[in-house]
């Protein structure tokens, strides 16, 4: 399951929370399609996802933490003109402390 496939709706499949115990083979099947959301005397009580599109999740938030951390990085070398350092200077340093070849 890809979180870019159809697993992501806005409204998705609803079940009251009592319907666990009878109909967990269905329940488990029914988590590689789509999330469910589970209801309990009529209010939201929570989402059931199956794991593979939990941690693709995860790891995509985690990849727009890293831009975003990436992009303030960038915007703060751009104020402090001072912290920049031509390419030329950087690769010297890592090769003298032999973090790159030659």
């Amino acid at each position: 399951m890809l979180l870019n496939e159809a697993a992501m709706y806005k409204v998705m499949p609803t079940m009251p929370v009592s319907e666990l115990r009878t109909k967990q083979a269905a329940i488990l099947a029914q988590l590689r399609e789509t999330p469910i959301l589970l209801t309990q005397r009529g209010h939201s009580a929570g989402v059931l996802v199956h794991p593979d599109l939990w941690n693709e999740m995860v790891e995509l938030l985690d990849d727009f933490e890293d831009i975003l951390i990436a992009r303030e990085r960038a915007e703060e070398a751009e104020r402090d003109t001072a912290v920049m350092r031509p390419i030329s200077e950087l690769r010297a340093a890592l090769q003298a402390d032999g973090l790159l070849d030659e």
